[in-house]
């Protein structure tokens, strides 16, 4: 098959033009702009169609404000080069039947607009192969005469095998497939039956949440698809911080849009924030950028996949529901990291465990660390997920180093890497120090076992460093962002940048060694605070964005060597570290002379 690229997008909710009559918050004004720059990234990136998910204007049905919107959106849609297919949400024909909604029900009345402006409310089409199947989700377990008809061109439809995406407004669960019914979610018995008949899909996107989640089940993804409009301020409560601006209802970094790339072997969902510029260089291009190819693993200190409790609040009141906050998932992928290093407890327990083998299906390995010798359990553990495991790293003290009988002689057992930690000795007038450093110094005067691992301190030169670990044949090396004391926060996110992108090249010209940051999110509160790549809040920081951008733009092959200003690639490209020529400033995508910043030729 030809590869091939669509959009997806969700959750609009345009306005009529002027001052919006139905909002309680100044942001409301902004959701009409913030849907044309959605519009021109999608336009310059020119997919091969484009899907929405549902809720296109922001008044309910019933108004006459909600006309009004659909003018807008219609008269902004016309500006997409490509064809655009139409999922029905709860905004454009009404509220899911449920018992205590306040906003008007599904009619089959309520269809009319809809139908009129975009089409049948369900449909399917082919591209290159594969089966398109967009579904109205609205009318499931209403009884009207149309959702049996539905029910029934389903089952028709899904009768032929065929490689298949799907596309709903409401998600059929957030969390786990038996779920209670909350706002956000299918009901019984409409939601087992869905899933039912989608076992074997590719991918299913949906809408509705306004929020990042990623729920595969059986092997099919399940994404929600951020909003191009608002963030639902309840899900703030995922982060561990205090919200973003109007109490997370404008949190713009969570906006955003949806290119999936299709190839002949699977798919790969590229994720756009829609609060950037577009970027001034074609290669960091929305939907154009080549995949990112992150020289970098991360060490994910926080618990990424911890269900934590949404209030009973809002538009839920009754009752709490459970959700991830995957927007750590969301960066990995942004930034194309596939080394991800986690304590052993992340496979010892049976949820985590699962979604590291989904995680492998999109190219991410687990290296896990443990202070502990491994009994049985985990010992089979390990054996067991080879797949999905790049090494084990086992934290001793040093006087074990020399030992041979850490491990057992075990077949299938990954590649186990050696850390090493040691006790201090205390000396008067000199400050003492509670806190453990494992990982080898380069320059340690022992033989470094095989496996070896490296820390690269704050204070030492990250590419320096890996150069050094590698001379001395480490397997990893552990380059930690920069701190304060430990009391003090360190909050120099140009000074973070600059950490991230100099351990990226430093990986990239030392592929022999294994290259991890330490850490990834914000350690905000205990020792040592700092700034890492994302917020508490899990907003990108400029490192964040930095790293994003190398990503995309470290060549393919050849060489790369230090110079007075920088790094220079054997392409030609130029990353500046110092001043000089003007380049593309790796954090905001835009020209400039701030640093880092990468140019194509001579200075």
């Amino acid at each position: 098959m030809k590869p091939f690229t669509f959009a997806v997008i969700a959750d609009s909710h345009f306005h009529p033009p002027g001052i919006p009559a139905q909002a309680a918050w100044e942001s409301d004004a902004s959701f009409n702009d913030r849907n044309r720059h959605a519009v021109e990234l999608i336009a310059h990136a020119r997919p091969d169609f484009v899907v929405h998910v549902g809720d296109v204007p922001h008044p309910v049905p019933g108004l006459v404000a909600h006309e009004r919107a659909l003018d807008v959106a219609q008269a902004t849609y016309a500006a997409l080069p490509c064809p655009l297919f139409m999922v029905p949400g709860n905004h454009d024909i009404g509220d899911k039947p449920h018992p205590w909604a306040p906003a008007p029900t599904v009619t089959e009345e309520r269809h009319a607009a809809f139908t009129a402006r975009w089409g049948p409310p369900w449909q399917v089409f082919e591209h290159a192969g594969c089966r398109m199947l967009l579904i109205n989700t609205p009318v499931l377990n209403s009884g009207l005469p149309m959702e049996a008809e539905q029910w029934a061109w389903l089952e028709e439809t899904l009768a032929v095998e065929k490689r298949t995406f799907v596309f709903l407004h409401y998600p059929p669960f957030l969390l786990h497939p038996d779920e209670a019914e909350h706002y956000d979610n299918l009901a019984e018995p409409a939601r087992s039956r869905l899933l039912k008949m989608l076992a074997g899909t590719e991918a299913i996107f949906c809408g509705h949440v306004h929020r990042f989640f990623w729920n595969p089940i059986a092997g099919t993804d399940l994404y929600v698809v951020p909003a191009t409009s608002f963030v639902r301020p309840g899900y703030s409560e995922l982060g561990r911080t205090g919200p973003g601006a109007e109490f997370g209802r404008s949190d713009e970094d969570k906006l955003g849009i949806a290119f999936v790339h299709v190839t002949e072997s699977g798919h790969r969902v590229e994720w756009v924030r829609t609060n950037q510029p577009r970027p001034a260089l074609p290669a960091l291009m929305p939907g154009k950028a080549p995949p990112p190819r992150c020289p970098l693993g991360v060490t994910l200190r926080h618990a990424w996949d911890q269900p934590l409790d949404v209030p009973c609040d809002g538009l839920d009141p009754f009752r709490r529901k459970q959700a991830r906050d995957d927007l750590v998932i969301q960066a990995i992928w942004e930034l194309g990291v596939s080394q991800l290093r986690l304590p052993i407890a992340d496979l010892i327990q049976p949820t985590t465990r699962a979604r590291l083998v989904d995680l492998a299906r999109h190219g991410q390995r687990a290296v896990l660390f443990s202070a502990e010798l491994p009994d049985a359990e985990v010992l089979s553990l390990l054996v067991e997920h080879r797949e999905i495991i790049t090494a084990f790293e086992l934290i001793v003290p040093r006087s074990w180093v020399s030992r041979t009988d850490l491990l057992p002689d075990l077949d299938g057992l990954p590649p186990v890497w050696i850390s090493a930690v040691g006790r201090k000795t205390a000396t008067d007038e000199v400050c003492f120090s509670h806190f453990p450093q494992p990982g080898f110094l380069p320059e340690e005067d022992i033989d470094l076992p095989s496996g070896a691992v490296v820390r690269i301190s704050p204070e030492r030169d990250a590419f320096e460093g890996v150069a050094a670990a590698a001379s001395v044949g480490a397997a990893a090396a552990h380059v930690w962002l920069p701190r304060a004391e430990e009391s003090s926060r360190f909050t120099d996110d140009a000074a973070v940048s600059r950490r991230v992108v100099e351990a990226a090249i430093a990986a990239y010209a030392n592929p022999e060694v294994s290259v991890f940051l330490d850490a990834f999110l914000d350690h905000d509160r205990g020792y040592y605070p700092r700034n890492g790549l994302l917020t508490r809040q899990t907003a990108p920081r400029p490192a964040l964005h930095a790293l994003r951008s190398l990503s995309r733009l470290l060549p393919a092959g050849g060489t790369v060597t230090r110079t007075e200003t920088g790094y220079a690639f054997s392409t030609g490209a130029q990353l500046l570290m110092a001043e000089g020529a003007e380049g593309i400033d790796l954090a905001t995508g835009q020209p400039a002379r701030s640093s880092p910043r990468w140019v194509v030729g001579a200075q």
